[in-house]
């Protein structure tokens, strides 16, 4: 039996990552602070116990989805001390996250209600955390802005001892 099979509740994320065109761009600017987690876009996070974990990717496995746009909007501030760039969120994608929110809610622990009311539903915040807000980033900087991205494929990922471990890629179809 694993060491992580136990009674402890473990960090979720279901995410995209941006192209290699955009990753580059970003990677470039100065006084850029990229998350442990990587450049990313989340779907959703949650706690879970980590028995659940095969119930849940077997869940998640057959959803089917239609590749999505985005396109990078504005520089904003999210969370706590979070720069961020806002994304737009396509009818698309909004309906993989509400398809992959209704299935986490079956496994995820009773933070859950709470991450959902502060972050998903209409308070569904499409971005990529780039650097910290306190940061000396340039946002009036335009070479991030209006630029399209064409997602077809998801992740899950667990975080294990701060490192966050890629579980599940689910790609379109």
């Amino acid at each position: 039996m694993s060491k992580y099979l136990s009674s402890i509740n473990m960090k979720y994320l279901t995410y995209f990552k941006p192209n290699r065109e955009l990753s580059n761009l970003i990677l470039r600017q100065d006084y850029i602070i990229i998350p442990g987690s990587g450049l990313h876009s989340t779907i959703c996070f949650f706690y879970m116990k980590p028995e659940r974990e095969k119930n849940l990717v077997d869940d998640l496995s057959p959803i089917d989805f239609n590749p999505f746009e985005i396109e990078t909007l504005s520089f904003d501030h999210f969370d706590n001390d979070s720069l961020v760039l806002r994304l737009s969120c396509s009818d698309e994608l909004l309906q993989l996250h509400n398809r992959i929110v209704d299935i986490v809610s079956n496994y995820a622990n009773i933070t859950f209600d709470t991450i959902k009311r502060k972050y998903f539903g209409d308070n569904y915040s499409l971005h990529i955390t780039i650097s910290k807000s306190s940061s000396k980033f340039d946002v009036s900087s335009k070479e991030l802005i209006c630029r399209k991205d064409k997602i077809a494929k998801y992740f899950l990922a667990k975080k294990i001892d701060g490192f966050w471990e890629e579980m599940m890629i689910k790609n379109k179809g």
